[in-house]
Formats: structure tokens, sequence, C-alpha cells
């Protein structure tokens, strides 16, 4: 069964889902850089998106026009949130302002200690019990972390998953 299959599943028991995105190494391509030339102006924007999961996104928002979409990813500084937010603007435009939580460490939202569940504490205050809530995310730690909240109505989601 792929992906939008299971949704199908889903939706036909509760129509009230929400699917959480992450962005770098979900969306957006992820480039290990060892001089973090991400912190610097302009390169975030420069990211490519990944399209064969975008396409799915937009596959899934096109037959469950009902599901809500929002962005819940984290960045090291005020900068590459902003940039985030205006990768968003270019390609994925359909995701409003109010429905991107986009963490900043320089911020103080986060701490390398507490990136790993920072995802699924948000997520944890922000669940009801009549809501269905999806996080597609690449890190394993933090889909673990969701997992581990034991709640029935929070699925975790590796992006590979939605691609196969």
């Amino acid at each position: 069964m792929n992906f939008i299959e299971k949704i199908d599943d889903i939706y036909k028991k509760n129509k009230n889902i929400e699917i959480y995105l992450d962005m770098d190494g979900t969306i957006v391509e992820l480039l290990f850089d060892k001089n973090q030339s991400y912190r610097e102006k302009g390169v975030y924007l420069n990211k490519r998106p990944i399209e064969p999961a975008i396409t799915e996104i937009e596959k899934i928002r096109n037959r469950f026009p009902s599901i809500k979409f929002k962005i819940l990813s984290c960045s090291k500084s005020n900068q590459m949130k902003n940039e985030k937010n205006e990768w968003l603007n270019k390609y994925m435009p359909f995701i409003n302002s109010n429905d991107r939580i986009i963490f900043s460490e320089e911020a103080g939202d986060y701490i390398r200690e507490n990136r790993n569940i920072v995802k699924a504490e948000y997520i944890n205050k922000n669940i009801t019990d009549d809501k269905i809530i999806i996080l597609i995310d690449d890190d394993i730690e933090v889909l673990k972390g969701v997992q581990n909240l034991l709640k029935d109505n929070i699925i975790p989601v590796h992006v590979t998953s939605i691609l196969i």
C-alpha cells in the first residue's frame, strides 16, 4: 500500500487531518557543508526542492482538499528562518505563513540538547483528540520523539515512505 492509499484509509475514518512537513532533507535538498555556508545570506534560497516529495504532497493536496498542510522545521538563525519562508513562498505558496512553524536556535526556540524533541513537544501541545497528525520528516530521532508520545492519532512518517 502506498502513502496516498494510507491517507485514503485514514481520511475515510477522519477528515480532520493535519500533515506537518519538515523542510531540510524532506522537501528541500540537504547538503552537508563543512564550511557551514548555509548560514550565509541567500544560500538557503538557492537550495533545490526535492521534486518527488513535493509532487506527492501536491497529489495528496489535490485529492484531499480538506487536509491542512503545515511546516514544522528548525533553523540555526533568524536569517535562515526568513529564507525558509521565502523558499516556501516560491515553491509551496499554498502553505500559509500562519501554518509555518520554524524554530530558530538563534532566537532561543530550541537548543542543541532538545532539537530532537522540540517538534514532538510542539505537536503534543497542539493536538486534540478529534485530529489526526502526520509528521513527515527525514530525521529518525525526531520521528521517534513523536512516536514516544504514545498517542494513536499521531503518525510519524519517514519521507522515503511517501516516495514508494
